[in-house]
């Protein structure tokens, strides 16, 4: 494994990417605080290219961490999709972004902290995207460390789309930070009183554009996105539960079997289906919800 080959060969896997360097990134270099050295484990060639920051608290609910999964892979066509490395909307992020290999995970600390939770898929990153530092390598993580990184992140990229923030989510800094930047700034909407989405819901409120699909953030940003692929074929009953989820949203299985007229014992089997098939996810409680 790359990331656990040890202390001195890990660093020595290392491209240095200095100031002067075609591969630094321009629009970091007007900044006072600017990084004079960055550090890369992967396909530097991916910081040539447009970028587009995915961004989330570990708090996102199920339903909207498999969305962004799929609005990542569909956006990373055709923009390089920027993302931390924390469990919740930037592993939603990675994961889809991961099937295009574009991909850029922005770490706080220098590679002698990368988290180890999540060590397996940030050697998928390194493998097929890149990971990028911008600090020396045993560069610890501090107080402070994760806003200069979104501050960072927000700069480096087109634009942010924030897949789930409560009241005092740090993805909101990074949201802070595209607003000071003039960058677009995209969140996914959320029901009224949701602890999981407040945040997402006041950026909109201030301004931010409401998300539902990819298409919203391509629009935007004036790119074309290849044509979805045709939904997988499904039986009757597949077919009359998917279209009453998307037509009433999160659904309870007891309401869902009433609006079907497909009794409870027999749509436990329709629903697992579905997921297989990765059209539904199960959000608990026994309430589903499709993708």
């Amino acid at each position: 494994m790359l990331l656990d080959n040890g202390t001195e060969k890990l660093k020595s896997l290392l491209t240095e990417i200095p100031f002067g360097s075609e591969f630094y990134p321009t629009e970091w270099k007007t900044l006072d605080d600017a990084p004079k050295c960055l550090y890369a484990l992967g396909n530097i060639e991916l910081l040539r290219k447009r970028k587009f920051a995915i961004v989330g608290s570990r708090r996102t609910p199920m339903n909207a961490l498999k969305l962004g999964e799929n609005i990542a892979q569909t956006l990373s066509q055709k923009l390089v999709i920027a993302t931390g490395t924390a469990d919740g909307g930037d592993t939603a992020a990675i994961e889809g972004a991961l099937k295009n290999g574009n991909l850029l995970c922005l770490l706080a600390g220098g590679f002698s902290a990368l988290p180890q939770g999540n060590l397996p898929l940030l050697e998928r990153v390194a493998k097929r995207g890149l990971l990028l530092s911008p600090h020396p390598f045993d560069t610890p993580i501090r107080s402070f460390s994760y806003e200069y990184r979104n501050k960072l992140l927000a700069l480096l990229c087109d634009g942010v789309l924030v897949l789930g923030a409560g009241e005092k989510s740090g993805a909101l800094i990074t949201a802070k930070y595209a607003e000071e930047y003039k960058k677009p700034l995209f969140a996914f909407p959320y029901p009224p009183n949701s602890s999981s989405g407040a945040g997402c819901n006041r950026l909109i409120k201030r301004g931010g554009f409401l998300v539902e699909n990819a298409e919203d953030v391509a629009e935007r940003l004036q790119i074309t996105l290849t044509a979805e692929k045709a939904l997988p074929p499904m039986s009757a009953d597949e077919e009359k539960v998917y279209q009453a989820l998307k037509e009433f949203g999160e659904t309870h299985a007891s309401l869902l079997a009433q609006k079907t007229g497909i009794p409870v014992f027999k749509l436990r089997a329709v629903l697992s289906s579905l997921e297989v098939k990765g059209l539904t996810v199960a959000l608990g409680g026994n309430t589903y919800s499709t993708i």
